[in-house]
């Protein structure tokens, strides 16, 4: 490994000590970058500037002000994959034996420091720090596979239960439909013979009846959008200001009776988005419907959306739903993408539409996202690459599952973070 590499990583040395900075620069500037700082403020600056260019901290324990432990505390929070080497005199032995067991220092070395020892040392924590981004990168490159296989998992499950529903229910269902048609016919003729004591009931009966046909027909219309596993074709290009508009100008009946506030926070020169056109219309329609079903009467929700860059350099829009309802003090955001789980509690709240969005994203190549805000409210996020070819990042809890392997790894080999 030589200093001038580009892909080289570097070092970084902390210790109140002048001499010793100079004589560890002198000694290792040829093999590596070096830094130097000569107190912790200093040389957390420099980890904030340099990021994942450092691969190596090794810092005194005993200096003014912050310690070398709090340093490598800090260090850890900031860049976990950082290899952290404690050094320490003979009287800080339990303060050094205390940071490798709690995982804050990879090794520990006593003053003075021996060259060759020193030399074998940061060479085995460079390889260490290549070995942990490597693993990461592998994660990286894989998890969207075997995210990808999860969801079709549990989208081929509701595929299951779509066909099943379809053909009890539709079967049911039909001879229910020719009751309830045949109905009025029949009243007519008991109202022609005698009239009944209270007409209305069979209206009303016929009324609600047909009602929760529609309901179940259109439950089993989105468990059958969201038993495709496959990957949407984004072949149209919208703008998400005219989706808005168009779905709040359908839905505007609705938003008035229920006296609902919007307000749409779109960055300006937000681009046109490639989109599966009806899907994406659904999506939103959806979203507007379980806004309108769970809120109170003078609540109100808020669209946000804005193009980032993920880490990897894709570029994405991000799309927020916030409102401000209320939520029972058991139920998880997590729980909103469960089909049976409903957030009103009311009989026309349809818990398998928030699957469909979190399918229908998930087929675009993107993520969506709940939680709760305080005291009350909602915080929908949405990622969809702007790139068809794309996808998203890794949502976070996907990634703590797929690194819980990565942490008893580390954990083995002292390197917990």
């Amino acid at each position: 490994m030589n200093a001038s590499d580009p892909n080289s990583f570097h070092i970084l040395y902390v210790d109140d000590e002048e001499k010793a900075l100079h004589y560890f620069r002198q000694m290792f500037e040829d093999e590596y970058v070096i830094h130097t700082a000569n107190n912790a403020a200093e040389g957390y600056r420099i980890l904030e500037t340099y990021g994942t260019r450092i691969g190596i901290l090794l810092t005194d324990q005993r200096m003014p002000g912050e310690s070398g432990v709090e340093l490598m505390d800090r260090a850890r929070r900031l860049h976990p994959n950082l290899v952290r080497i404690l050094v320490t005199a003979f009287t800080d032995y339990q303060s050094a034996v205390k940071a490798v067991n709690e995982g804050r220092a990879y090794r520990y070395l006593h003053k003075p420091l021996d060259p060759v020892q020193l030399s074998t040392i940061l060479r085995q924590g460079m390889e260490t720090y290549h070995t942990l981004l490597e693993r990461e990168r592998l994660l990286s490159e894989k998890a969207e596979t075997i995210r990808s296989a999860l969801m079709a998992d549990k989208v081929a499950g509701m595929g299951i239960m779509a066909e099943g529903l379809n053909h009890h229910l539709r079967n049911a269902l039909t001879v229910v439909r020719a009751f309830i048609d045949l109905a009025p016919m029949k009243l007519m003729e008991e109202i022609d013979a005698r009239p009944p004591r209270d007409a209305n009931f069979w209206v009303e009966t016929q009324h609600h009846a047909q009602a929760q046909l529609e309901r179940i027909q259109n439950l089993l219309t989105h468990l059958a959008h969201a038993s495709h596993a496959r990957k949407l074709v984004r072949s149209e290009e919208v703008t998400l200001h005219a989706v808005l508009e168009e779905v709040s100008s359908t839905l505007a009946g609705h938003l008035h009776e229920r006296n609902l506030r919007i307000e749409f926070a779109l960055a300006p020169g937000l681009p046109p988005l490639l989109v599966h056109g009806e899907r994406f219309r659904q999506l939103w329609r959806l979203l507007f419907i379980e806004e309108i079903t769970h809120l109170q009467p003078g609540d109100h929700f808020r669209i946000q959306a804005s193009v980032s860059r993920e880490t990897n350099g894709q570029e994405q829009v991000v799309m927020t739903l916030t409102d401000n309802g209320s939520w029972g003090s058991q139920d998880r955001a997590a729980n909103l993408f469960d089909p049976f789980f409903t957030r009103s509690r009311k009989p026309d709240d349809f818990g398998v539409n928030m699957m469909a969005c979190y399918v229908t994203m998930h087929l675009h190549g993107g993520t969506i996202d709940a939680r709760r805000l305080e005291p009350q409210g909602l915080e929908l996020t949405m990622r969809l690459p702007l790139d068809p070819a794309q996808s998203t990042e890794e949502a976070e809890h996907f990634f703590q599952r797929a690194l819980e392997h990565e942490h008893r790894w580390r954990a083995r080999e002292g390197l917990a973070a």
